[in-house]
């Protein structure tokens, strides 16, 4: 080795991490942009003529009325899209893409921060790497066009700052990520648990989250909207699909797709099994001040909530395969459950773009019985 090659190399050395930051930062573009054109179905029958309706109706004026079913702070910014002179479809799958790298950053800071490794270290570039490239996270932004890496990055920004009780800022994530998604209400159980296993802050502060929701909707108050316009649409969000499942795994899958019947039984029963939680929690027989088990709930939060009520969809697992990703970076024991649950994802979204089979009964009871597991663990640890 020559001199200038020692040089390189020991120039490498030193800044491996940043360098390794970099190109991985860079890789994920490259490999996003090859979904980039992909027109799925939502994007078709939904998203794009919902652009178009805010270009016939004036960009921002068209935020007086309803439309599309998401909430108003997507509709500003939908409508603040039709005045850059973009295709729609790059401008949708784009702000997405933004946020996959605002998600992939604040899950390996978050995990950095709990497991007391440094920013920027081997361990945060491997984590962020994974979550980077996770399948899941580029099939849903790039391919799909869908919006779930925005609430999920809020989502994990509150679980982060409840962690360092740095409580006006979780909620403030909290409210915005409701702002954004109402599925949101799958890490409420997991933040009530903490609540009274903590208490350290006040009930007060979910109004705080309730206030932060409410002002996402200040572009739709200034047109004419009702005050509670966004309490409305995620109202109506729970009544579009009468449907026990779709498309994602679900414990009803086994049993039966009648709606009708069944649906008000769903709602009770994951009342029980989270009132179950709070019990366990307020007789201290979870312990949350241990980083493991704080992550656990969390992830059995969600996981309970897409396994057991109904009108599941088929994105809902996002939030979940993310956090299991960090816990398996914890503790190698929560390898499998991450891998199950990014595969049963995969299957959920080859269904919807790509017109796959769905799941068997014998995968939905492996799946189920994956949930009994992480759950006997939880209880256990």
């Amino acid at each position: 080795m020559n001199r200038v090659e020692k040089k390189i190399i020991d120039v490498v050395n030193k800044k491996k991490n940043l360098l390794f930051f970099i190109i991985i930062t860079c890789l994920g573009i490259i490999a996003r942009l090859s979904g980039i054109h992909l027109i799925s179905k939502d994007m078709e029958y939904w998203l794009v003529p919902w652009y178009n309706e805010f270009v016939n109706n004036g960009g921002f004026d068209a935020l007086g009325k309803q439309i599309g079913d998401y909430n108003i702070l997507y509709q500003t910014i939908v409508a603040a899209m039709t005045y850059i002179k973009l295709d729609c479809v790059l401008c949708y799958k784009l702000l997405s893409i933004i946020f996959d790298y605002v998600l992939a950053f604040s899950g390996a800071f978050l995990y950095c921060t709990i497991s007391k490794k440094k920013s920027l270290s081997m361990s945060f570039n491997i984590c962020y790497s994974v979550l980077l490239f996770l399948p899941t996270i580029v099939l849903n932004s790039a391919f799909w066009g869908q919006c779930d890496s925005i609430y999920a990055s809020f989502v994990i920004l509150t679980i982060l700052f409840l962690y360092k009780e740095k409580y006006p800022l979780a909620f403030v994530m909290l409210g915005i990520a409701f702002s954004f998604k109402f599925q949101t209400i799958f890490i409420l159980p997991f933040i009530i648990c903490y609540y009274f296993y903590k208490k350290k802050f006040s009930f007060l502060w979910f109004f705080v989250s309730l206030l932060v929701f409410w002002l996402s909707g200040i572009g739709g108050y200034i047109k004419g909207r009702s005050l509670l316009a966004p309490f409305i649409i995620y109202l109506k969000q729970t009544q579009t699909h009468p449907s026990m499942y779709m498309g994602n795994p679900s414990f009803w899958g086994i049993i039966g797709n009648d709606y009708n019947c069944l649906n008000v039984f769903a709602i009770i029963l994951t009342i029980v099994l989270f009132g179950l939680a709070l019990y366990y929690v307020m007789n201290e027989k979870i312990n949350l001040s241990k980083p493991e088990n704080y992550f656990c709930l969390a992830a059995w939060s969600i996981w309970t909530c897409v396994l057991f009520l109904p009108a599941m969809h088929e994105r809902y697992l996002y939030i979940l395969d993310v956090l299991l990703v960090i816990l398996a970076f914890w503790n190698k024991k929560y390898l499998k459950y991450a891998v199950l649950s990014v595969l049963f994802s995969l299957v959920s979204y080859g269904v919807f773009l790509f017109e796959l089979e769905s799941f068997s009964k014998g995968e939905l009871l492996i799946y189920i019985i994956a949930w009994v597991h992480f759950t006997s663990l939880l209880l256990k640890e």
